[in-house]
């Protein structure tokens, strides 16, 4: 019998947001719980939701994905393994209390016994979960009857276990998101750390081998046109190849090589929007955003002013020069809807490129 949940894999540009604002209030019957990683992310599916009327539906509920954990699942239960009210969360970088062992729960899993550690939630969760007999899952199980996750390839560590968990006890998930699009994570703890970033796709398939849930691929974009599509494609060479519904044509369509010495006519021309992996990269005082930055956004057009490994990509059509920051190259890349451009000065070895004629 097939797993009434699933992931939903999306082409970047695909109306994801649209797609789970759409769903959530199209069923009126339901408990719904919309999550998703950032307080940026939360803000936008709640705009989205006013646009269907003029107060958010009442069984329709939105919470970033460390709001939902906290309000949600780890302090109902947390009695089972800490006997103080849980304030907040303390967010780390890195790993937290590396040398506490988990038998020393108020070290291990929290700041000063009130703050618990953003990469340890979902863990402490699971043991609240496990100590108490199931009790947290079924409680969850009773306040919603459908969980929509959003970005969920942003998910990491032990919050990838959590989501199994949820999987494992029936509760019906909605996973939505792409994996080449994984450029941020929830946490940078040790816990499953072969799914990690864009290899969360792996863990999804294991999930689907389980019947724990079903995966689509919803391949349409309505941002890049085809020629842009079909660039972003080569990133991902074993993905379902990417179907472009920007038809428009403006007189200057798809993917263009700029010389440095024809930057400031191009600029001055098409007004593109300037990318860039990092700031260390030279964007010669041009204003420019960084690929992670740009994420979500959409610009009619864009230069790349490339880093060092990109430059060998162009120059050989070698993926093993970017795969360190592939997600964030593929970002980049899918923001332009109408034309994208490279400043490259030697030989491209990029198929479906132009050579900018301008001077």
């Amino acid at each position: 019998m097939p797993s009434a949940s699933r992931v939903v894999m999306c082409a970047a540009g695909g109306g994801k947001t649209t797609r789970i604002v759409a769903d959530a209030v199209s069923n009126v019957a339901d408990k719904m719980l919309l999550v998703t990683y950032t307080r940026n992310n939360e803000r936008e599916l709640r705009s989205r939701l006013y646009q269907h009327g003029p107060v958010i539906p009442s069984n329709i509920e939105v919470m970033t994905w460390f709001g939902f954990m906290l309000r949600e699942l780890a302090r109902p239960y947390r009695r089972v393994m800490h006997p103080r009210r849980i304030e907040n969360i303390h967010f780390v970088e890195g790993v937290s209390a590396q040398f506490v062992p988990a038998s020393k729960t108020a070290s291990h899993y929290f700041l000063g016994d009130r703050y618990i550690y953003s990469d340890k939630i979902a863990k402490f969760i699971l043991e609240c979960d496990r100590r108490s007999m199931g009790a947290v899952m079924k409680r969850l199980a009773m306040r919603f009857d459908h969980i929509l996750v959003d970005e969920v390839q942003d998910i990491a560590g032990y919050d990838l276990d959590l989501l199994e968990l949820m999987l494992s006890a029936g509760i019906r998930l909605t996973l939505v998101g792409d994996h080449r699009q994984a450029t941020f994570k929830t946490n940078h703890g040790r816990q499953n750390k072969a799914f990690s970033g864009i290899k969360i796709v792996e863990k999804f398939r294991a999930w689907e081998k389980r019947r724990l849930v079903s995966i689509d691929y919803e391949t349409q974009t309505h941002r890049c046109n085809q020629i842009i599509a079909d660039l972003s494609d080569t990133l991902f060479p074993t993905e379902p190849k990417t179907n472009s519904l920007n038809t428009t044509l403006t007189g200057h369509d798809g993917v263009f090589i700029v010389r440095s010495d024809q930057i400031d006519a191009y600029v001055a021309k098409y007004a593109p929007q300037i990318l860039r992996l990092d700031r260390r990269t030279n964007c010669g005082g041009l204003n420019a955003m960084n690929f992670g930055d740009s994420k979500g956004l959409t610009f009619d057009r864009v230069l790349i002013f490339p880093h060092a490994k990109a430059k060998q990509w162009l120059a050989s059509g070698s993926l093993i020069h970017i795969e360190k920051s592939l997600a964030k190259m593929y970002v980049g890349v899918t923001r332009a809807k109408f034309s994208l451009a490279f400043v490259h000065d030697k030989t491209v070895a990029i198929a479906g490129t132009s050579a900018f004629q301008g001077s």
